[in-house]
């Protein structure tokens, strides 16, 4: 069912000698990336899954880690997708969601306590908090008269707190839940928050910097649009590939203890891990 087997680096170390143009080099990360999904895809079913692959019903508890894992899913499968396609602008946006993503998921698979879980969902419910106040501001003000979209919202969010067993009066806009540098701090290194989320913030804002490397030319004293998307280059696979790879380790070694396939699959990481820094030591050399 889980293909473990399967799983294995696509060339050897004499065939990476060969690897001798980025284009190859991005072929070559692009099937390894596929393979970290499909680890990710493995431990998810092997903890949240029946043997037909169809999810078991979870705690709220299993719920926040299981949850996030599918969205790392989808987000690097989305971010593959785009490196495909040759978009590497838009790659470089979900690349700050995938980061986020590895960042939440380590720091509550490394804390593991309930009240970490907790204050994870009750931050987030502080965006509904507002805007719950202020229908309710808007509505006192036309004296009672709600307008049909209000009370879909309405709807909307009593079905979210309702969901995450938080009455709207428990929360406020305090929050215990810790900042997103200061979860990276804990669970990484300053190194990693400037790297792989902040700067990729110029991505998702659209900072000067990103319009100036991906969106413009310069020409002397003056600039040009740049009309076409920019090709995917190696380095951009790197950050999906090592977290996926972190990730399903620390899962694994947390969440699977007891699982027959635990050594196979932390196995499987060490194997990975190894053959993307010969990859990333290989398109080192060819840009001498």
């Amino acid at each position: 069912m889980y293909e473990l087997e399967t799983i294995v680096p696509k060339y050897s170390d004499s065939d990476i000698n060969d690897l001798d143009n980025e284009d190859k080099l991005v072929e070559a990360s692009v099937e390894l990336l596929k393979q970290t999904i499909h680890l990710l895809w493995i431990i998810t079913g092997l903890r949240y899954c029946n043997e037909e692959g169809n999810s078991n019903r979870i705690s709220k508890d299993e719920a926040v880690v299981g949850g996030n894992l599918v969205r790392l899913i989808k987000l690097t499968t989305s971010f593959l997708e785009n490196i495909c396609n040759g978009k590497s602008e838009i790659a470089f946006i979900i690349n700050r969601c995938i980061a986020e993503t590895f960042i939440n998921l380590k720091y509550m698979l490394i804390e593991g306590e309930e009240r970490v879980k907790r204050n994870y969902i009750k931050h987030s419910l502080i965006t509904e908090t507002d805007l719950w106040n202020t229908i309710k501001e808007n509505v006192s003000k036309r004296n009672g008269d709600t307008l049909p979209i209000e009370e879909r919202m309405k709807r909307s969010i009593e079905k979210s707190f309702d969901s995450s067993d938080f009455d709207i009066d428990e929360v406020n806009s305090s929050s215990k839940w810790k900042s997103i540098s200061s979860r990276a701090e804990k669970v990484a290194s300053t190194e990693f928050y400037d790297i792989f989320y902040g700067l990729a913030s110029h991505s998702v804002h659209g900072n000067w910097q990103d319009i100036l490397f991906n969106h413009l030319k310069r020409k002397e004293d003056q600039f040009l649009l740049n009309l076409t998307y920019i090709r995917p280059r190696p380095q951009i696979l790197d950050g999906a590939i090592i977290l996926n790879l972190r990730i399903t380790e620390i899962f694994t070694k947390t969440e699977l203890v007891n699982s027959k396939l635990k050594d196979s699959i932390i196995d499987k990481c060490v194997l990975l891990s190894k053959y993307h820094e010969k990859l990333a030591t290989r398109h080192e050399s060819t840009m001498e």
